[in-house]
């Protein structure tokens, strides 16, 4: 079974390999006044959620039809639904006004991402690679301010040998991080920068506010009925 999703997987890594930009704008079925392309049909195998089916898609011809066909009934509904009228629906204007305000949060909200991203690599690459890992004495000095909190599902304290992986990323990420807000403190103080705290309160006011926890998640110990203790 599984010689042969290796060789399906390779198939549909040579089928994907083969096509071309032009090949994209073939037209594979002709529904009415609309057309599906090749673009369309491989758009739309990508989506699916399960590897195993697109491997399946690209290498039996039956279900290749078969998903064809339902790409096609999809269609036929959706020219129904514009045949009756649906798409001039105000309710159906309504939701799709916010689907679009939607997407362009989302089309900003990734390239802020890609910028910010972007600017980090060029500017902190070579210092994130020069942060040092964690010393032995700073994860045992870790570890014995916080080992009251370290927990296990049993009430028993965890031994260090136990969490030292864990505590030895949480200072590693403490010291990229540290890295990272030497940097924006610096473009801080060449900014104008205002807060309004009315605002900042207002913001967080419909959200239950956080106790303090350590970036270390700790598993609370039981109480006397054997069941999690809560504050």
């Amino acid at each position: 079974m599984l010689k042969h999703t290796i060789v399906a997987g390779a198939a549909l890594l040579l089928v994907a390999a083969g096509c071309t930009k032009s090949d994209d704008a073939k037209v594979v079925a002709k529904v009415n006044n609309a057309k599906i392309t090749v673009s369309d049909f491989k758009r739309q195998m990508d989506s699916l959620e399960n590897p195993q089916m697109q491997i399946s898609v690209v290498t039996d011809p039956k279900l290749r039809k078969e998903f064809l066909d339902d790409l096609i009934g999809i269609e036929l509904v959706i020219q129904e639904a514009k045949r009756l009228g649906l798409d001039k629906d105000p309710e159906f204007k309504k939701r799709q006004e916010a689907l679009r305000k939607d997407m362009e949060v989302q089309v900003q909200n990734a390239v802020r991402n890609d910028l910010f991203r972007s600017l980090l690599k060029k500017e902190l690459a070579d210092k994130l690679a020069k942060v040092e890992q964690p010393t032995a004495k700073e994860i045992q000095e870790f570890y014995t301010k916080n080992q009251n909190r370290m927990v296990s599902m049993n009430g028993k304290r965890m031994p260090l040998k136990e969490v030292e992986p864990r505590i030895r990323d949480v200072l590693f990420q403490n010291k990229q991080r540290d890295v990272y807000l030497d940097y924006t403190k610096a473009l801080k103080a060449k900014a104008s920068v205002s807060v309004d705290e009315k605002a900042l309160e207002a913001a967080v006011e419909p959200v239950t506010k956080p106790t303090g926890t350590l970036d270390l998640q700790v598993i609370p110990a039981p109480d006397k009925k054997g069941q999690a203790a809560t504050k």
